[in-house]
């Protein structure tokens, strides 16, 4: 009856271990490569953002007036001065014109690319822009891609293109840093199937998949052709040394059907969960004899309390986590069947548990996302702002340390002639900061509309706050208005960071009063200072998260840096000297998290608009 009683359970458990071993190679074996694809696809969005990175560039470079004229001998020069500021991924700058005539940022480099495609597609097809396959560059001689933007008029006639040379050496670097387990590389092939970007230097225009068979590999073809009709994938394929990979690959967005794949041994993507079977089976065999053991040496007395458990826990695995075991035998298997009975209880117990944590945390993740929806809305970001208005230039950005910050700016037309501007830093972050910023953004716009003086607007806005303050909140304010017709600035300080000037003379702080914050106390009466603004001349409003950055060793940015950064930095576009300050900032906190929010505006005076 033992022997009978032992097979059975033997055969029940070798069922229930083969059903484990199957469930875990139809999930763990598709998860993993379903996870694998997910970390290519993030890769290939990331090299598409790269190049949409170059795409932007290019774009911002074929809107300058002087590209706008369409003068080749003026633009070739002014290339070359700008020479040594052009991202360092790019080989060169280009201009064609409408005939094919290009000079570069090269001295000395010109000739024509009327027989190029993406000239072709750009002054021929209309289109506003292109992305090139591989080619061989008529200036360098380098293989490179190109990336261009077509160039029109004031009156909108296109007048050309502006273009960026990429090396594909450099794309080869970008794809070499990109790893999946230890032995992944990372590799480009273009539409046609050539690899374009592999770290091996050896395979870049070289190797073209749909040929791979001469050559020696096994299996690349088919996968080739998967790739060049733009499907994503994973196949397996033999090097010509015997070698076995598997390959995952994935369309690179804002590219002209190129295609990101990684390419990495078969043994080290399904190392583990080969891993997780083999200690399945081991497991199970392990048990089948454990359990074949004790039914010899156990005696008639235990074999139902043994088989009630069986049941117990063959009905609790199936989800009835409400099951009880009832077992009266005063032994060990009545304690195993009490532990069995506490751990379903507090299962339950924790499963519930989860899912209301679980649910409580998706709905402020929510939230969270629509107050930084909110926030975000609330601050002006379409640059240029004010394209109707020759008379000045501004640009403005905000990073926040939280999901929601306290930081916040503001410009906006108080009439025809006067332009109330204003930065603002509200004590502490996250979600009480964010509230206090949206009140006294929404009152300082309001009021600067009506009262039209900068004592005016913080006095009262701060009279305001302060009536209802119970958290002992508070806020620091630049509030400025500029009279775009004499370029004289009228300005009052509420504790803020004093801000920089860069004129004729160089750049340098402001000094001026610092004044009291707004929020604390009712009475607090602010001053009006005033300066004048030349044409040319550029006002940098910031607060005081870019100066207190902080890298590893707790080393603050300070003002110091700050000023020799603008000194040193671009000064001819508003958003680039933003973003090179934003740059330097990021590489002085070393990798250190951001502390606070860091927000910065820059604002150009061109003079005053005259009649003709």
């Amino acid at each position: 009856m033992l022997i009978w009683f032992g097979l059975t359970l033997g055969l029940l458990m070798t069922g229930f271990g083969f059903t484990i071993y199957s469930n875990v190679e139809g999930t763990v074996v598709p998860l993993t490569q379903d996870l694998g694809q997910e970390i290519l696809k993030a890769r290939s969005a990331e090299i598409g953002r790269l190049i949409q990175g170059y795409l932007n560039e290019v774009k911002t470079i074929a809107s300058r007036d002087l590209i706008r004229s369409g003068d080749v001998e003026a633009i070739g020069k002014d290339l070359v001065k700008r020479r040594p500021a052009i991202n360092p991924d790019f080989e060169m700058l280009f201009f064609a014109n409408v005939q094919g005539r290009f000079v570069t940022s090269q001295e000395g480099s010109s000739g024509n690319v009327s027989d190029r495609g993406y000239w072709k597609a750009v002054m021929e097809k209309g289109q506003t822009h292109a992305i090139s396959d591989p080619l061989v560059s008529k200036a360098t001689g380098e293989s490179i891609f190109v990336v261009a933007s077509v160039v029109t008029n004031e009156k909108g006639a296109r007048v050309g293109l502006v273009g960026a040379t990429v090396l594909l050496k450099t794309l080869s670097h970008i794809t070499e840093a990109i790893h999946i387990g230890e032995s992944g590389a990372g590799w480009v092939v273009d539409s046609s199937g050539l690899v374009v970007a592999h770290p091996n230097p050896a395979l870049p225009m070289k190797l073209n998949l749909l040929q791979s068979s001469a050559v020696g590999y096994r299996g690349l073809e088919e996968i080739g052709q998967r790739i060049v009709k733009a499907e994503p994938g994973q196949g397996n394929f033999v090097r010509p040394d015997g070698t076995r990979l598997v390959t995952l690959f994935s369309p690179i967005p804002n590219t002209p059907g190129w295609t990101f794949g990684i390419v990495l041994q078969r043994s080290e993507l399904m190392e583990r969960p080969e891993q997780l079977m083999r200690l399945i089976v081991w497991l199970m065999a392990g048990m089948l004899a454990i359990v074949l053991l004790v039914i010899i040496a156990l005696s008639r007395k235990i074999t139902a309390p043994v088989l009630l458990l069986k049941e117990g826990v063959n009905i609790v695995s199936t989800g009835k986590l409400d099951h009880r075991l009832d077992i009266r035998t005063g032994d060990e298997i009545q304690e195993l069947a009490d532990a069995f009975n506490r751990m379903t209880t507090d299962l339950r117990e924790y499963i519930k548990n989860l899912t209301e944590t679980t649910a409580a945390k998706e709905r402020i993740q929510s939230e969270l996302k629509v107050a930084t929806d909110i926030q975000a809305s609330l601050l002006p970001r379409l640059f240029p702002a004010f394209p109707d208005r020759p008379e000045l230039d501004i640009f403005a950005s905000m990073d926040s340390a939280k999901e929601v910050g306290g930081d916040f700016y503001d410009f906006f037309f108080i009439d025809q002639d006067n332009l109330c501007f204003l930065i603002a830093d509200v004590a502490g972050k996250g979600v009480p900061a964010a509230l206090y910023m949206m009140v006294a953004k929404t009152l300082l716009k309001s009021e600067g509309q009506r009262l039209g003086a900068p004592d005016q607007i913080l006095s009262y806005v701060n009279k305001v706050l302060a009536s209802d303050n119970d958290s002992c909140m508070f806020a620091t304010v630049f509030c400025a208005i500029l009279d775009v017709r004499s370029g004289e600035v009228r300005f009052a300080n509420a504790g803020h960071n004093p801000p920089l000037l860069i004129d004729s003379q160089g750049t340098r702080y402001l000094v001026l009063k610092a004044g009291f914050v707004l929020g604390p106390m009712p009475d607090t009466i602010y001053q009006t200072e005033r300066f004048t603004l030349q044409p040319g001349d550029t006002l940098f409003l910031y607060t005081d998260g870019v100066t207190e950055a902080t890298n590893s060793a707790d080393e603050l940015y300070g003002e110091t840096r700050l000023l020799n950064a603008l000194r040193n930095g671009p000064k001819d576009e508003l958003a680039q000297m933003i973003h090179h300050i934003r740059a330097e900032v990021s590489r002085h906190a070393d990798g250190a998290p951001q502390s606070d929010d860091v927000t910065m505006m820059a604002l150009r005076y061109r003079g005053a608009v005259t009649d003709v």
